[in-house]
């Protein structure tokens, strides 16, 4: 199992990036361009490992979990998410939302608008629901906007190997938002001056940024190594996945407080931004909480 990205996967992160940063720059997560979507679909992102036949790239689950990964970066929409697990899994062809439950019976679908269907995960299955989202009005994290829909999840459509997938990239998404924090936090700490320096030259900043970088090193280390199980259907692939995405979600809690302190006072203000890779955080520990339904055998 080779866990170094090679030149072709390196090529294809670094052309996402760079594709991501001048469209969907950090500075406007929360105004979304015109047509973001279908540039997002002509990127082939969310058929990445659908089959060739099937109209995909019949890619592998690391290269999808590189690409992800700066897709979290940017705070790209949820519904990428969902969408690609569900073209992988089942025949839906368009966009797909993602649902949680809300507690009463009904679903919130996250990043609802042009989806008639949501994406659902109920314990080890997936299941969908066909939506007619009303209103939709923003969510704890201030990129993605939810609205209320009745109704129930129909039967499933894939089992435990489906949801592992949906953890994979929502692993992937908290990978960014770790990193997008980590970012923030440095840059920030080499453009504040204080007592004649940058903050960043005093030692309590370094270590707090240098925890930040460990903590994303040790969760994409593990996010490769959960992808490249998955894809060669390892006995321990389930037990990988969840490490990774519960590494990844706590790198991404942790370094967006972090982040927030390491800006001070402007952290705790709107202007700032330093608040919205840890409100991504808290919105994708809520889609599936690390633990729950996984069966490790």
């Amino acid at each position: 199992m080779d866990l170094h990205p090679g030149d072709e996967i390196e090529t294809l992160r670094s052309a996402t990036a760079e594709w991501l940063a001048g469209r969907l720059p950090l500075a406007a997560a929360r105004r979304s361009p015109p047509g973001l979507w279908d540039e997002l679909e002509a990127m082939g992102w969310p058929v990445m490992t659908l089959a060739e036949d099937r109209g995909g790239l019949a890619l592998d689950h690391a290269s999808e979990a590189v690409v992800f990964a700066e897709l979290g970066r940017h705070l790209a929409p949820l519904a990428m998410v969902a969408t690609a697990v569900a073209r992988r899994w089942t025949l839906l062809p368009a966009k797909c939302a993602l649902a949680i439950p809300a507690g009463d019976g009904a679903l919130r679908a996250l990043d609802p608008e042009g989806a008639d269907v949501a994406l659902v995960a109920r314990a080890d299955e997936l299941a969908t629901v066909e939506i007619s989202p009303g209103p939709a009005r923003a969510t704890i994290d201030l990129t993605t906007l939810q609205a209320r829909v009745p109704g129930a999840p129909g039967a499933p459509i894939a089992g435990q190997k489906a949801v592992l997938h949906l953890r994979l990239l929502l692993a992937a998404y908290a990978l960014g938002a770790a990193d997008a924090a980590r970012d923030m936090a440095v840059d920030y700490a080499k453009l504040r001056v204080q007592f004649g320096q940058p903050i960043g030259a005093f030692q309590a900043i370094k270590h707090i940024c240098a925890d930040m970088a460990v903590g994303c090193a040790v969760a994409r280390s593990q996010l490769y190594y959960a992808a490249c199980a998955l894809g060669e259907d390892a006995a321990d692939a389930a037990f990988h996945v969840l490490a990774a995405h519960m590494l990844a979600l706590r790198a991404a809690l942790a370094n967006g407080r972090a982040n927030i302190q390491v800006h001070g006072g402007i952290g705790m203000t709107d202007e700032a931004q330093a608040h919205l890779p840890l409100k991504r955080a808290h919105l994708l520990g809520r889609i599936i909480p690390p633990g729950a339904g996984i069966l490790l055998g």
